[in-house]
């Protein structure tokens, strides 16, 4: 059995994801997944996100 400082967990990719808010605005950011991505859009500008897509290139 292996001891728990021999375990480690590697750290999650972050990947780039593009906020659209309705009204327009896009907030590009980093995260490792969507809903990150979603809460750190909404402190940089609150309002209404339409929709959260990732960014095509390295995932």
């Amino acid at each position: 059995m292996l001891s728990p400082k021999a375990i480690q967990i590697a750290p999650r990719k972050s990947s780039l994801f593009r906020v659209r808010f309705y009204g327009g605005a896009t907030i590009t950011t980093t995260a490792a997944n969507a809903l990150q991505a979603e809460q750190k859009a909404r402190r940089q500008r609150p309002g209404f996100i339409e929709t959260v897509r990732i960014v095509k290139g390295n995932r």
